[in-house]
């Protein structure tokens, strides 16, 4: 099972160096890591780790929480595999079968955007899910309006995020039960994705995409 850290370091040499000594004292193995934020001074680094299941990650939290300038931003099980590949297995998929791409989009998006689930909804909350991942929606993270551009959300209860898609008339909601908040370079990437899954999607269903595959 994969384990995810987000932590805000000093961005110094050392710094992460100190994170993974204490991780490898719980007795895990750090996987990756990613930095997504670097600005005044401090980092953001996601760290992916290999956890037994069942295992409890109390004492992961303390010792990371413990460190000296180090801040535990959230500590979740992700859908993440060792060496996979999820945006070329998307790609993969809606070319295989184009037919159901947006359903494919939106049942992958939670493992090729690191969330826990994902939502096809119109710009409107009196409107329900178009499509879901899973077996329940999430009405009260549904958007009002069409976003202008991807944006993120927090409470207590979890982070959702709405990424706007105009050539389909539809939002994008996807969400995370445990945090932590989607960050503007997971947004970026989410657009980024969701831009090239379209785009292939719509070539695939033209008519001379069709007539090449018969």
């Amino acid at each position: 099972m994969g384990l995810q850290l987000r932590v805000a370091m000093p961005d110094q040499p050392g710094a992460l160096a100190r994170i993974t000594q204490a991780i490898a004292q719980v007795g895990v193995d750090v996987m990756s890591v990613s930095v997504l934020e670097s600005d005044g001074g401090r980092a953001i680094d996601d760290i992916r780790l290999r956890w037994p299941d069942g295992r409890s990650t109390t004492e992961l939290v303390s010792v990371v929480s413990g460190l000296r300038g180090v801040d535990l931003l959230g500590c979740r099980r992700t859908r993440w595999l060792l060496d996979g590949r999820p945006e070329l297995d998307l790609l993969t998929y809606l070319i295989a079968v184009p037919e159901r791409g947006i359903e494919t989009l939106v049942d992958m998006a939670p493992t090729v955007l690191d969330a826990d689930w994902a939502e096809l909804r119109a710009p409107a909350k009196r409107f329900p899910a178009l499509h879901l991942s899973g077996p329940t929606a999430h009405d009260h993270r549904a958007p009002a309006a069409m976003p202008v551009r991807a944006c993120a959300f927090l409470d207590e209860r979890g982070s959702w995020a709405h990424l706007p898609m105009p050539s389909l008339h539809s939002v994008l909601v996807i969400g995370r039960e445990e945090g932590p908040a989607f960050l503007r370079a997971e947004l970026a990437h989410a657009e980024r994705v969701l831009e090239l899954a379209t785009r292939t999607i719509a070539r695939l269903r033209e008519p001379s995409a069709v007539s090449a595959s018969a």
